[in-house]
């Protein structure tokens, strides 16, 4: 009777130790990248990301807070309040994965927050940094875009960029990618 305890208590320890809980600090589920621009210490949420090459040997890279159904609907003229809106020109032809682009590759470079979509233009909003404009303060003196995977579906990104007047900027993304082509 005494084996039998045992063999019960060695098989109720081993189904226990099965079904316990996988939330344990090394799980993916806790390291999941937060999709985000940070600026000092204010903190973005973005939920899409746009890609849009160009012919004339340049690609539009855009971060944003909406997703990709109300994206589509401000295409059609549906206005959209509240929009962070992340756009930097990069002079390559399109995006390559497990590339650096430094700010010196970079043509334009921008992010406002809390503007509108009003016709299918973004207005007004309160710029955060840019890499040239009127407030010298808010210019990006340094950094770089590191693309570490571009598919037809999925972009991951980060960045690191110090404004003029020493604010540091970083980003991620990994998420889900709307390419303007499939707009046509």
């Amino acid at each position: 009777m005494k084996t039998i305890k045992i063999l019960y208590l060695s098989l109720l320890v081993v189904f226990f130790t099965a079904c316990s809980s996988d939330d344990d600090d090394n799980s993916i589920e806790n390291n999941t990248v937060t999709n985000k621009i940070t600026v000092g210490d204010s903190e973005f949420e973005m939920k899409t990301a746009i890609v849009e090459p160009t012919l004339n040997n340049s690609v539009f890279l855009s971060l944003t807070n909406n997703t990709q159904a109300q994206i589509e609907d401000s295409y059609n003229g549906t206005t959209l309040n509240n929009v962070d809106y992340f756009y930097a020109r990069i002079n390559h032809s399109d995006l390559t994965s497990n590339e650096t682009y430094d700010l010196s590759e970079i043509s334009s470079l921008e992010f406002i927050v809390n503007g509108d979509i009003i016709d299918a233009e973004y207005e007004n909003g309160f710029i955060q940094f840019y890499k040239s404009g009127s407030n010298p303060d808010l210019e990006v003196t340094q950094g770089s875009i590191t693309v570490t995977n571009y598919s037809t579906d999925n972009l991951t990104l980060t960045f690191n960029f110090v404004r003029n007047d020493g604010t540091e900027i970083s980003g991620n993304y990994n998420g889900i990618l709307l390419s303007l082509d499939d707009q046509e």
